[in-house]
């Protein structure tokens, strides 16, 4: 393989941070000189059982714990299932149990403590009532809730820092009020995100328990401890040999210990430490956030001073999804996150959505974080890779600049941009330098006209196919983001000049056809070049898997098996048909798929009588609207739909055995210039091969121009495998015969 153009900026130091070298060592150490077992009463056991205690009593020091216990575990989730059997298990001998009983976490908590609380809440048959406190814009606990329902609590869970925004909770506040208001309840404060980034001093708090995690500071993964008060109640969450003075069963894991001694000597250092001081660490958050407003001057902070740590920098920036930046981020070698929960739709944050955040904040939000052992050459060097990114956001128009335009080579022809099921397509003239806009919807409209002024065209119309019922046009916003509001004059409904079925756009022309039944006003829109068929725009008359629905206001299911009808005698059977919504992830379809896929549709096309496929086209029509949410997601794949799945450490001799394999990079365009597919392939295969670069939002334009071969063989490509295995199942349909996917995509070549 050919080495990499870059080198990996690592900027997602919460999730977990690379191990330091002293922490490697002293692990290695363990292994292979100090592999004592600590209860082993030999020589070699005694070295163990020091390591084990020195390790401990600086854990004490650290975290200014001068009594209770420290036992060491293998991370945060367990120190937290811990901490909360034993509460809650104190709690039931006491008798508190039911609902009117209350376990209390903070809203903005990582979900291990919600889910922890109720799942053992249900095994131990506490049945109290689990809730959450809300918190502030800034992500502060809300204390008039706490002292509202704090006396009926026997357990209440917060955070010394939180893991996506940074911010942080005023401990010694919060603790006047817990026992001011309780002084009996329980509490745990998760602190995985505090060591090293923030002062702590427990002996001087009353803070019950507190799980630390090693490898969110440098250590290896599967270590970690649990600070427990002196007199907290404590059940051993593993029983079985007695070790940790009974309070964790099972052999210690004296390589991670050994790492966390390492760590904690570092941080123990007066000087020459490994660790940066707290007004260094504030410095290079401020050269990060400078290096991003030069890529985006519109960011925006979800989280700041002087709610928050240093190391976490939380953003969002108009117009774009957290999935937008972080693959552009990605392809340019810089790994950050988005701190969202998994969705088969647009993902968004429930710890901004907690803090009342706009949703665009919460759908766009991405997380930067560094470790409090960066240096100022790896702060540098991340900086610099930052910046390196205005030129690609300028080139492809996702932000504006006051640049010379130019048409770059993926901005010109057919665009077709998706926003979860809803479909927009810009069709782009780079001879008349003309822009036409179909089925606009109000996420794409910032995107959409970001490519129309970047570039310098002028906007020719905005179509409609329908009007919309499930979702606002973006018609009337669009012209208002170029400038052009009065730009609607003089057309009806659907954005037509009035008393015109034809639009010309240099050598394009745009024909309208009355196609109603998903609405009355419902309009196919037929593209033709130079008097050759291209493609149909078909709203909601036809979609790829089904059709629209009828059960809406002025849906007409005879009207509408009219207009497929009528659709059919205009078009060939393998036109492609592009729809205003796509459920199943499929892109297009044609009547030859349509036909093959849906029978009833077939029955329409044969003319059979309506007492046929009435009832089960409207049932069909209903149940695909009512699925979007299931079809959102990605599908299998299957042998239909790519030939194989390319595992990455097989790819030199994969494409050694197929000399006429054409790969093919499906990431968006942005993606391309900020890291070329090339970079990752073989030398061999690019004396012979260029790389094909088709993006998703092309393909359809791909397809219309024969710029793919159905005999052709291709590897698809992306960075996660997850969009070229989407593009095999498309092609596939299409009856693509040798379509592969590159299992991992780029990430695992890297």
């Amino acid at each position: 393989m050919k080495g990499a153009a870059h080198t990996e900026v690592y900027l997602d130091n919460n999730a977990t941070t690379p191990a330091l070298p002293v922490a490697a060592e002293a692990a290695m150490h363990a292994m292979q000189r100090g592999y004592g077992n600590p209860s082993s009463s030999h020589a070699t056991g005694i070295k163990a059982k020091a390591e084990l205690e020195t390790t401990r009593a600086l854990a004490r020091q650290l975290i200014g714990a001068r009594s209770g216990d420290i036992v060491f575990t293998s991370g945060a989730t367990e120190g937290i299932q811990a901490s909360i059997v034993s509460a809650l298990m104190a709690a039931r001998a006491q008798g508190k149990t039911g609902a009117a009983t209350l376990l209390l976490y903070g809203a903005t908590e990582h979900k291990a403590v919600p889910e922890s609380l109720k799942h053992w809440n249900r095994v131990l048959q506490l049945n109290a009532t689990v809730k959450a406190i809300p918190v502030d814009q800034h992500g502060v606990l809300d204390s008039g809730f706490i002292r509202e329902h704090l006396t009926s609590a026997v357990m209440i869970c917060t955070m010394a820092a939180n893991n996506e925004t940074g911010v942080k909770q005023d401990l010694v506040a919060l603790e006047q009020l817990i026992r001011s208001v309780n002084p009996q309840v329980y509490w745990m404060v998760d602190c995985v995100q505090a060591l090293g980034k923030m002062s702590l001093n427990i002996a001087d708090t009353s803070i019950d328990y507190a799980p630390f995690s090693g490898h969110k500071l440098y250590a290896p993964k599967g270590i970690g401890f649990l600070y427990v008060r002196k007199d907290t109640p404590y059940q051993p969450f593993i029983a079985g040999g007695g070790q940790e003075s009974g309070l964790r069963s099972g052999t210690e894991n004296l390589p991670g210990i050994a790492a966390l001694h390492a760590i904690f000597s570092e941080l123990a250092k007066t000087s020459g430490s490994a660790f940066q001081t707290e007004a260094t660490l504030w410095h290079y958050r401020q050269q990060l956030i400078a290096a991003l407003r030069q890529v985006f001057p519109a960011l925006v902070l979800n989280s700041d001073i002087p709610h928050v740590v240093p190391t976490t920098i939380n953003f969002s920036v108009p117009g774009f999804y957290s999935k937008d930046i972080m693959d552009l981020f990605d392809a340019a070698g810089i790994r950050v996150s988005s701190g969202s929960a998994c969705s088969s739709k647009v993902p968004s944050s429930f710890v901004l959505d907690a803090m009342g955040l706009d949703s665009w904040r919460s759908q766009g939000a991405i997380r930067l974080s560094f470790g409090p052992a960066m240096t100022k050459a790896e702060c540098d060097h991340a900086c610099q890779a930052i910046a390196a990114l205005k030129a690609v956001v300028s080139k492809h128009c996702l932000v504006l600049t006051d640049a010379t335009p130019t048409l770059e080579i993926h901005a010109r022809g057919l665009l077709q941009l998706k926003h979860e099921a809803l479909c927009s397509y810009v069709l782009i003239c780079p001879d008349s330098l003309e822009a036409l806009v179909i089925d606009p919807v109000l996420p794409l409209a910032g995107r959409i006209a970001n490519i129309i002024q970047g570039h310098g065209l002028q906007l020719k119309a905005v179509l409609d196919t329908h009007l919309h019922q499930d979702h606002q046009s973006a018609r009337t916003e669009l012209l208002t983001l170029l400038g052009n509001p009065c730009a609607a004059r003089g057309c009806d409904v659907l954005g037509w000049p009035e008393h015109s079925t034809e639009i010309q756009l240099g050598p394009y022309q745009l024909t309208r056809l009355a196609t109603p039944g998903h609405t009355p006003e419902a309009v196919s829109i037929l593209l033709y070049k130079q008097q050759q068929l291209l493609c149909a725009f078909t709203g909601d008359v036809i979609l790829p898997g089904g059709v629209g629905r009828t059960d809406l206001p002025g849906g007409d299911i005879s009207a509408l098996a009219n207009s497929i009808r009528l659709l059919a005698g205009k078009v060939g059977q393998h036109t492609l048909l592009l729809s205003s919504h796509d459920y199943a992830q499929r892109f297009f379809t044609s009547l030859a798929l349509a036909a093959t896929e849906q029978p009833l549709i077939q029955a329409l096309l044969n003319n059979q009588p309506h007492t046929e496929w009435q009832p089960q086209l409207q049932q069909q029509a209903v149940t695909l609207q009512q699925a979007s949410s299931y079809f959102c997601g990605l599908v299998e794949v299957s042998l239909s739909d790519a030939t194989d799945v390319i595992a990455p450490a097989h790819l030199a001799n994969f494409l050694q055995q197929w000399p006429q394999m054409q790969v093919v990079d499906v990431r968006e365009p942005h993606e391309q210039s900020a890291g070329a597919l090339a970079q990752y392939l073989p030398a061999a295969y690019l004396a012979q091969h260029s790389v094909q670069e088709i993006p998703l939002s092309k393909l359809a334009d791909a397809v219309i121009h024969r710029q793919l071969h159905c005999e052709q063989p291709l590897l698809l490509v992306c960075r996660s495998g997850n969009r070229s295995l989407v593009a095999c199942k498309v092609l596939g349909r299409l009856g693509f015969k040798q379509v592969f996917n590159l299992k991992g995509g780029t990430a695992l070549l890297c």
